[in-house]
């Protein structure tokens, strides 16, 4: 699909250099394995847009100003664009330009000198795990980079049986002052379920660090997981987690599973268990990223009336709608947009 067959063709997702994603492309690119058909180029793909476009309002945002300035409004991918619940891993316009953009910015990125700081370390960190002296200092360095790159390495030294138990701890809690830093890469590398041994502080720092899909991606590792004797140990442990989760839908979820069809009965037997034991005090309220995420998608509906009014001729009312929405979200990057293109072609 060419640029002047796609309006996205030439669009800027702002991918930093550091990103986990540009790394597995490397990998995939020396492999000659940069095709839509390999597998794991597709699931590399797929990720990129899930955490760089289906996630990022103002990327979104861009992206359906970009196309309503080009005509195409009332088009299938403009409205998936606009209304945040679509996923937008299926669509051709967006998969075709996204990828080629990810190859562009690689070979950007190849151009940029690492941070001789953060490979020094991460060297000395994964050569000498056992040197107690350099291990404590490379986490040190490693911590006060806060880059993508230093925490993807300590985000893997707590997944493995490197260091000391103290150790360990203090490149784990370095890590929880870093987040979001390596949450990108975590979830990437839960994904695909291949882990021979569940990584249970990855699951640890999601869950203090008030992750948003944490309980989820718990309840899919007893999915996925619970018929399986040799992750029985490492489920039980997991599922402990959950009682420190501020969620809201901790137990609606746990209980939404447990009553699944599909719910494998061993892992049923363990959230049963789980729930005749768990002392924990669920969490009502609705603050924390569960709120905001509440408000981002009350604001979305609000903007998606407005656009209708828009498509319909409508513009006067759908100023007025605009400016309603911004007196209560000020910054929602679609109302913004959306207002900005009214007052250019004159709301009547």
């Amino acid at each position: 699909m060419s640029k002047s067959q796609n309006p996205l063709g030439d669009f800027d997702y702002r991918v930093a250099c550091d990103d986990f994603l540009i790394y597995e492309l490397g990998r995939l690119v020396e492999e000659d394995r940069a095709l839509l058909e390999d597998d794991e180029f597709r699931r590399v793909i797929d990720a990129g847009i899930h955490e760089h476009i289906e996630r990022k309002l103002e990327i979104r945002a861009s992206m359906a100003e970009r196309l309503r300035s080009s005509g195409q409004a009332g088009d299938r991918t403009l409205r998936a664009i606009e209304d945040i619940e679509t996923p937008l891993r299926d669509i051709p316009e967006i998969v075709y330009s996204y990828a080629g953009y990810l190859i562009q910015r690689l070979e950007q990125c190849s151009e940029t000198a690492p941070d001789e700081r953060v490979t020094t370390a991460a060297d000395a960190l994964l050569d000498s795990p056992d040197d107690r002296s350099v291990a404590e200092l490379s986490i040190d360095v490693l911590a006060s980079a806060r880059s993508a790159v230093s925490a993807r390495i300590l985000a893997y030294v707590i997944s493995e049986p490197l260091l000391e138990e103290d150790l360990e701890m203090k490149a784990y809690e370095q890590l929880k002052q870093m987040w979001p830093l390596p949450r990108h890469y975590i979830l990437y590398s839960l994904k695909p379920h291949s882990h021979e041994d569940l990584p249970f502080r990855w699951f640890q720092l999601m869950i203090e660090c008030n992750e948003p899909s944490g309980v989820d991606r718990i309840l899919e590792e007893i999915i996925v997981h619970g018929s399986h004797p040799d992750y029985r140990e490492d489920l039980i442990a997991l599922v402990q987690l959950l009682d420190q989760a501020r969620d809201p839908e901790t137990e609606d979820k746990v209980l939404q599973v447990l009553n699944s069809e599909e719910t494998p009965e061993d892992a049923g037997r363990i959230l049963e268990n789980y729930l005749k034991n768990t002392q924990a005090q669920r969490h009502k309220d609705r603050n924390g990223p569960w709120g905001g995420m509440d408000r981002v998608y009350a604001s979305n509906r609000r903007y998606l009336a407005a656009v209708r009014l828009v498509d319909n001729g409508k513009k006067s009312e759908a100023a007025r709608a605009i400016e309603e929405l911004l007196e209560e979200d000020p910054q929602y990057p679609f109302a913004l947009m959306l207002k900005g293109l009214l007052q250019g072609s004159g709301s009547s």
